[in-house]
């Protein structure tokens, strides 16, 4: 830490270079959030196109903490206004480290089953996101064949099933 070398520091995100020239994000409101949310025997997850990797991946709705705010009233905001649902109770799963090898980001699982109509999505500017539901059998069986990929999708998945929400 003390050879570490800061390369960019905008947006209250720090880009860093450590003695061996690795690179690494540090960000100082690094909590975000996500939500599984089933409704009888499917997921309403999101298809959204990311940069980083070039392509659209399927995921959980979520996304970050503002100030004040708890974590379960992210996660039910941040599923509103990506889906256009509303949920009730919350469930929390644990935390997840996405990218523990370039990234300070924690991101906070949740889960519920208790979901109603709103009155559609509230993007950001910067978002188009497309909802997708998928057959929870579906599901498990694309992250076994590896079709989907998304670390916080799998994580979430896993909780629920060793917390007895689905089984499998």
């Amino acid at each position: 830490m003390e050879d570490d070398k800061i390369i960019l520091d905008k947006n209250e995100t720090k880009v860093i270079e450590d003695a061996y020239g690795r690179t690494y994000f540090s960000a100082e409101e690094n909590e975000s959030v996500v939500i599984l949310a089933r409704e009888k025997e499917d997921f309403i997850l999101i298809k959204q196109f990311r940069k980083p990797i070039g392509t659209y991946t399927i995921q959980l709705p979520g996304g970050g903490v503002e100030r004040g705010e708890s974590l379960e009233e992210a996660a039910k905001r941040e599923f509103l206004e990506e889906t256009g649902f509303k949920c009730g109770e919350v469930h929390y799963f644990g935390e997840l480290l996405p990218a523990s090898w370039i990234s300070n980001e924690i991101t906070h699982v949740f889960y519920t089953e208790e979901i109603e109509q709103c009155n559609g999505q509230q993007l950001e500017s910067h978002e188009t996101i497309e909802i997708y539901r998928i057959n929870i059998d579906d599901c498990l069986k694309k992250v076994k064949e590896n079709i989907i990929k998304d670390s916080e999708l799998c994580y979430a998945m896993l909780q629920a099933i060793l917390k007895g929400y689905i089984s499998k």
